[in-house]
């Protein structure tokens, strides 16, 4: 584990390998500005981070997924934000952030799983300037606020003839769940499903 503010790195044990993917993914880690802490899965698959106030785990995710593709890893861990770094290394975030409950924010990539989710994926990541939208990726995490909203819902009506409201879009939260909502509501057959 490696602090922004000391520099330092938590001791290691023989049984506590470093890899090279590993080292790589904490390094950038703890260059970001909105790191201050980092702790990272022994596989590399998710890391544990406390983060300064002005930033998200899904940007924290973003920016490192850029950061590794540049240095010719096409690895996606996923980022669990946490407000201390539990001790000893994590063995994975998935387990912690289920022991941590409303404590932690996990954020990780899953693409779109129908054509439905792809679309609105789609739709999302082009008008919020974004290089890609997971399923499980929140609206207002992405950046999505109320203008934001009636804009991307009078696209959705227009294009797939269902009509959401902006407090439907916002109690879905992410591209899956409004991919039901609008599943649900029998889209036309001409349309992804």
């Amino acid at each position: 584990m490696m602090g922004r503010e000391t520099g330092t790195t938590a001791p290691k044990t023989a049984s506590e390998p470093r890899t090279a993917l590993q080292a790589l993914i904490e390094q950038t880690l703890t260059r970001h500005p909105g790191v201050r802490e980092a702790a990272v899965t022994p596989d590399g698959a998710g890391a544990v981070v406390v983060l300064d106030e002005m930033y998200g785990p899904l940007e924290i995710r973003e920016d490192l997924r850029a950061d590794l593709l540049a240095a010719g890893h096409p690895a996606d861990p996923a980022v669990l934000s946490v407000s201390t770094l539990p001790t000893g290394r994590p063995d994975s975030v998935g387990e912690l952030a289920a022991e941590l409950g409303e404590f932690a924010s996990l954020s990780r990539y899953e693409p779109a799983g129908t054509e439905l989710e792809a679309a609105l994926a789609d739709r999302l990541a082009e008008l919020l300037a974004l290089p890609r939208v997971g399923a499980l990726d929140d609206f207002v995490d992405l950046g999505g606020d109320s203008l934001t909203a009636v804009r991307f819902l009078t696209a959705l009506q227009a294009e797939f003839g269902a009509a959401v409201s902006v407090v439907e879009l916002f109690a879905a939260g992410t591209v899956r769940e409004l991919a039901r909502l609008l599943a649900e509501r029998a889209l036309p057959a001409d349309r992804p499903a």
